[in-house]
């Protein structure tokens, strides 16, 4: 008898699930001295025999019950930083390394929460600062935690594991290849080649068709509608899934910074495995400009001309300094003119350039050979100077109809139920919106007959009310079964998403005992955690619940599928 060790519910195709089970089950065969040429199985897609590609089927699996998965009770975005870490104070040091992380599965740092604890730990990665969303506070956690005392790791001759530096979904429910949930690999039909756009290491090269303003020109919140053909690329997603969008960083910005370095921008410099670019090139599309890690400022203490300089930057390293904590690599080049570094130093001390996930807000059956976008433009001031989001501005401001851009899909758990008549409850404030733009495009396209209530929200409703005449016309279709809105500045008292949940709380329970599923897709710090506290006062107050009963009756929903979260 052969048993399998991915579970049906992980997000691959059978020949893909075929493939990994017969690779785990050969990799433990070779770990019990099942091997007999004394190798264990190659990680580049084939077998021990080299017959056995990616796209087919494994050579013969050996008996093996499944590994338990294992727990992370901390790994939930709603929980406060102490209370992650106190869930994981027996946990070995990757685990209490991964409950400093923000839970978000974001991909910013160019891992998941748990590969980029582990690479941490096992001393791979010398980045503390890397998780954007936890800021300063996961970065001081992590610098405590590595500064502690402790045993060297033991080994006993086996490969450790692989923290490959993949990016998860944006719903934060993918896990790491040794948690049982792999992000998800497609591969082409006839050569097991990887297809274009299914991986941040193998983008499709896509074109940008649309790019329209949502929100009124004069509204505080500037956020996009962008639409991007795939063209004949087969490329697939379902409602749910995110795009990653690979950025270019803003051509000002290079400019800035090569005036600061002195650097013409036609020097040669390398990008890594062997190759080289222009510094121009490579400011552009390669390297993070916007932050400075503490390599930056170790490289700048090391040309500084005196002790005193080089003390104050070797604080700045140390993530102890206001300045440092927000200041960019512009910035620091301009406050420390005489720390002139080689441009190849230079460069080796910048962060790679991370993509960036989004909701996709299109469903394929709909707008077949498209993908659609909904995307909050990022404006901020810091330190006297107007600064933009990578990102957002790239893709929401300076591309234009008709440019190249890098994306892949992002595969996700965050999913309709598959019983099209099955209820759905859907919370989204702002461009939390955009998942469920795609859900109901999907059931409208499926013919599905469940009840869909919508609850949705933003600042002022003539200046941000985002696919208002989309939704206006669902409503009137009836695919929309109920839509609430909460417009939080239009009124002298505000409102919000959770209000409107809070005074409907009996249909709420009505919908949830009719088998509804639950849905939330926003901010993870206030919003989400304020929505899933109204959630489970309704559920207390209905079900004759105290709050333990009703945390347990939300565990099992989420257990169940029924409560899912798309947050960040």
């Amino acid at each position: 008898m052969t048993m399998t060790m991915i579970p049906e519910s992980a997000p691959f195709t059978n020949q893909q699930r075929a493939w990994l089970n017969g690779f785990f089950a050969a990799l433990l065969n070779t770990q019990e001295g099942g091997a007999t040429n004394g190798h264990g199985p190659a990680l580049n897609g084939h077998a021990q025999n080299g017959h056995a590609e990616l796209n087919g089927c494994a050579s013969a699996a050996i008996v093996a019950a499944p590994a338990e998965e294992e727990a992370f009770p901390w790994h939930d975005p709603a929980l406060p930083l102490d209370e992650r870490l106190a869930l994981a104070v027996d946990r070995p040091l990757e685990r209490k390394l991964m409950s400093c992380m923000a839970q978000l599965n974001c991909g910013a740092c160019g891992y998941l929460c748990q590969s980029y604890g582990e690479a941490i730990a096992r001393g791979e990665e010398k980045d503390l600062t890397r998780c954007t969303p936890g800021g300063g506070d996961t970065a001081k956690a992590l610098k405590k935690l590595m500064a502690e005392p402790r045993e060297p790791a033991a080994t006993n001759g086996t490969a450790t594991a692989i923290a490959a530096p993949v990016v998860a979904a944006a719903n934060g429910s993918a896990k790491a290849a040794t948690n049982g949930h792999a992000a998800a690999v497609t591969t082409s039909p006839t050569n097991g080649a990887a297809m274009p756009g299914t991986s941040r290491q193998n983008p499709l090269l896509a074109v940008l068709v649309e790019n329209r303003r949502l929100t009124h020109v004069d509204a505080p919140k500037d956020t996009r509608h962008v639409v991007i053909d795939l063209g004949d690329s087969g490329l697939e997603y379902e409602a749910g899934d995110s795009l990653g969008i690979l950025p270019m960083n803003c051509p000002q910005l290079v400019d800035e910074t090569l005036a600061a370095l002195g650097a013409t921008g036609a020097e040669s410099v390398s990008v890594g495995d062997s190759r080289r670019k222009s510094l121009r090139q490579a400011l552009a599309g390669d390297f993070q400009l916007t932050k400075c890690r503490p390599a930056m400022w170790e490289l700048l203490a090391e040309s500084a001309a005196d002790d005193v300089l080089k003390e104050e930057l070797k604080i700045a390293a140390s993530g102890n300094d206001d300045f440092a904590a927000t200041a960019d690599v512009v910035d620091a080049l301009r406050k420390y003119p005489s720390c002139r570094p080689s441009v190849d130093a230079f460069v080796g001390a910048l962060g790679k350039l991370q993509p960036r996930l989004y909701s996709i807000s299109s469903s394929q059956r709909k707008h077949p050979g498209q993908v659609h976008l909904t995307v909050g433009v990022v404006q901020f001031e810091s330190l006297g100077k107007r600064r933009h989001g990578v990102a957002s501005h790239y893709i929401g401001v300076r591309s234009r109809p008709g440019e190249a851009v890098r994306v892949f899909v992002q595969k996700s758990r965050f999913r309709l139920p598959t019983d099209d008549a099955t209820p759905v409850i859907m919370v989204g404030p702002g461009t939390g919106i955009a998942p469920f733009r795609a859900f109901l495009e999907e059931r409208e396209a499926r013919g599905a007959k469940g009840k869909n209530w919508l609850v949705f929200g933003n600042q002022y409703i003539d200046y941000d009310f985002l696919y208002r005449e989309e939704l206006d016309a669902w409503c009137d279709a009836d695919l929309i079964t109920r839509l609430d809105l909460a417009f939080s500045r239009d009124g002298a008292k505000k409102v919000y998403v959770q209000d409107r949940l809070r005074e409907n709380a009996a249909e709420l329970w009505d919908w949830l005992q009719a088998g509804a599923h639950f849905y939330i897709c926003g901010d993870a710090k206030r919003m989400a955690v304020d929505v899933e506290t109204t959630l489970r006062e309704a559920i207390m107050q209905h079900a004759g619940l105290d709050e333990a009963g009703a945390k347990k009756y939300l565990a099992d929903m989420q257990k169940a599928g029924r409560y899912q979260k798309d947050v960040y």
